[in-house]
């Protein structure tokens, strides 16, 4: 059996946005002429729990051949080049051609909008016009350079819709209700949107899709009303200025205290965090919906009450946030030592284990999060002053 083969074996895997890749560049033996057949003998197979190396013989005929070490990167980098292509809209509740802009077909045109503010935070962050951030997309967890003009670039708004977050981006932050709200706002599109990417080449099952749909909901109706009321958000100061800056979203299993969070059947309860540099200080922005209260008031409580915040506030952007964005400088000298840490803690935070059923559906989900560790046993510090 050729070895790329192999991706049939993940149930989660969309094994036809990789292979047509490789079709498109010819290779494995994949090409437009056999493509069709291809896929019909993939189809024809069986559940991933009854195939053995027999049912793969059907491929013989074809005169498929391995892929080499080296291909496996440029494939996957134009699987998620089309995933992206694919995910571009406007998030805006009331995007529509009549409302955004359009092209001479009438088609939306999207614009490459930023989830943190380019020429406000990441200005103050960058150095020579620099940035760092994860490089999680190479297989290893290291440090990954960019220009600012191109950091936390998302496809999510049109032109005229992004204006939307003009009170979070061309005035200072003062804690105003909306202002609490867009930066929620913005970390909930930013991390849907790209869980849309993905989903384009990954199959995360119907309650991921449902999660969005039902908290867009609630987004959508408080920008159509004005009503900014649905969002709780609770306001950290840290008395220094640290050169990082986030804006994210996520769910959480278990509170400071090790307690399970109970999330419901309906939809994937989400916090949503921002760290905003300013001036001679930084703020932490912990936001959930006001209907989540009951899940994650505890959470606020307790890092209150902890007064423990450059610990707390590290252990939850290094187990769950991808878009956060360094000083380079800073994170040469206070981030990288630690680069073993937040692999290890991104590790067992989002990585799951399952088994599969007859209809290559997971089942018996095992989560490998360890319930204390919110007590940051790795001693991750990602304030370094």
């Amino acid at each position: 059996m050729v070895n790329f083969l192999n991706q049939l074996e993940n149930p989660q895997f969309n094994h036809k946005a990789f292979f047509e890749v490789m079709r498109d560049f010819r290779k494995g033996g994949l090409n437009p002429a056999n493509f069709n057949e291809f896929m019909q003998i993939v189809d024809k197979l069986p559940p991933i729990n009854k195939r053995t190396n027999k049912d793969y013989t059907e491929f013989d005929k074809l005169g498929l051949m391995d892929v080499t070490q080296s291909d496996f990167p440029p494939i996957m980098k134009e699987v998620i080049k089309r995933s992206i292509a694919l995910s571009k809209k406007c998030w805006h509740p009331l995007a529509s051609p009549t409302t955004c802009k359009v092209d001479s077909l009438g088609n939306i045109i999207i614009s490459a909008a930023h989830s943190i503010q380019n020429n406000g935070v990441l200005s103050q962050v960058a150095e020579d016009f620099h940035v760092v951030t994860y490089a999680v997309d190479v297989g290893e967890f290291t440090a990954k350079k960019l220009s600012k003009n191109v950091a936390s670039i998302f496809w999510g708004f049109c032109n005229t819709h992004d204006a939307i977050f003009s009170p979070i981006e061309t005035v200072p932050y003062t804690k105003t209700d909306e202002q609490n709200f867009l930066f929620a706002y913005r970390g909930f599109v930013v991390a849907s949107h790209k869980k849309m990417e993905v989903g384009n080449f990954m199959d995360f099952g119907t309650q991921a899709d449902n999660d969005t749909i039902e908290t867009k909901k609630i987004f959508d109706n408080a920008i159509i009303t004005g009503d900014y009321s649905c969002i709780e958000t609770a306001v950290i100061e840290l008395p220094a200025f640290y050169p990082i800056a986030v804006s994210s979203s996520f769910y959480i299993d278990y509170d400071f205290e090790g307690n399970e969070i109970p999330h419901s059947d309906d939809r994937m309860e989400y916090i949503y965090i921002t760290l905003l540099p300013d001036v001679n200080k930084t703020y932490f922005l912990l936001s959930y919906l006001k209907s989540d209260k009951h899940l994650y008031g505890q959470l606020e409580a307790q890092l209150i009450k902890r007064v423990n915040y450059k610990s707390d506030i590290s252990v939850l952007l290094a187990a769950h946030v991808e878009n956060i964005y360094y000083n380079p400088k800073y994170y040469q000298t206070f981030i990288e030592p630690q680069e073993g840490k937040l692999s290890k803690i991104s590790f067992e935070t989002q990585i799951d284990f399952a088994s599969i059923d007859d209809n290559d559906q997971h089942k018996d989900l095992i989560s490998i999060t360890p319930k204390n560790y919110l007590e940051n046993q790795h001693e991750i510090s990602l304030f370094g002053y």
